[in-house]
């Protein structure tokens, strides 16, 4: 374009190996085919930082999701469920082509632009049926993840909790870091210490997490920027737990996995726990 090199986009993603390449449907429109291909696009943390930057700066997730419509190879509306359901979370990495021949304009209400289309009944219906199938799909993607960050250490810090009063997220009393901190204070101050957790748990702005999440997951994060902060943090977490004492390296590093203070900084904390432990 004007002398310079046009980057093709894959608003499906194939290249990655995690995206979720579903089984193609045929509808018939009289007696002529729709193809319509499902995908499930790979959570965040599988994508590359090139593919990551190359996608959101083409708009976020939420609103790249929806059906994709071509028109004899031609792409000419995306981005849109028609109606069927509203633009959210549940389906931020589902897309579905569809791919129609000129035939079937006026049963796809071209517009004479032929920039706009309205699916016909029968492919309208058979896309509210895929929609229910890769809703959950999706969201399985993110709950999979999270559960995965609840699993990975035997002690989370965070407690997730599915009773009769909701879903429901509070700091874990049994985390080794708070019952050393615990065996240090008095009856009274513990149970201020257990006020300031019941606070902390019953305060996480959830709203803002979940909008900062859905649209630069990214960006993300609360990781210390540099090695120096990390071993400060570090030295620190030692200090809580074991005070001049040795402790043990196995058990104080799931200790540091636990607390997902060193996010990206895990060279920096096996090297420190090598170190101070040999």
């Amino acid at each position: 374009m004007n002398g310079h090199a046009v980057k093709p986009f894959d608003p499906f993603c194939r290249k990655n190996m995690a995206t979720q390449i579903l089984p193609e449907e045929v509808v018939y429109v009289g007696d002529i085919a729709v193809q319509m291909q499902p995908f499930i696009l790979p959570h965040h943390s599988r994508l590359t930082a090139s593919e990551y930057d190359f996608y959101h700066s083409r708009s976020d997730f939420i609103s790249n999701q929806g059906a994709y419509i071509y028109r004899n190879g031609r792409l000419m509306a995306w981005g849109d469920w028609f109606r069927l359901i509203p633009k959210g979370e549940a389906t931020k990495l589902a897309r579905v082509q569809i791919d129609f021949p000129n035939s079937l304009d006026e049963s796809w209400t071209i517009d004479i632009k032929k920039s706009r289309a309205r699916p016909p009944h029968p492919v309208r219906e058979r896309l509210r049926q895929i929609i229910a199938q890769i809703s959950g799909r999706s969201t399985t993607v993110h709950r999979g993840r999270g559960q995965r960050l609840f699993e990975e250490t035997a002690a989370p810090l965070w407690e997730r909790f599915a009773d009769h009063g909701g879903i429901r997220y509070a700091v874990n009393g049994q985390h080794p870091l708070v019952e050393s901190l615990r065996a240090k204070l008095t009856r009274d101050e513990v149970r201020s210490l257990n006020i300031i957790l019941d606070s902390v748990a019953a305060s996480l702005p959830v709203e803002m997490i979940y909008s900062d999440y859905s649209t630069s997951p990214r960006e993300v994060g609360q990781s210390p920027d540099n090695a120096d902060e990390a071993l400060d943090r570090l030295r620190s977490l030692h200090a809580a737990l074991y005070g001049n004492g040795a402790g043990d390296p196995e058990a104080f590093l799931q200790i540091i996995k636990s607390t997902r203070l060193f996010e990206g900084q895990m060279d920096v904390a096996e090297k420190y726990v090598k170190e101070v432990f040999a």
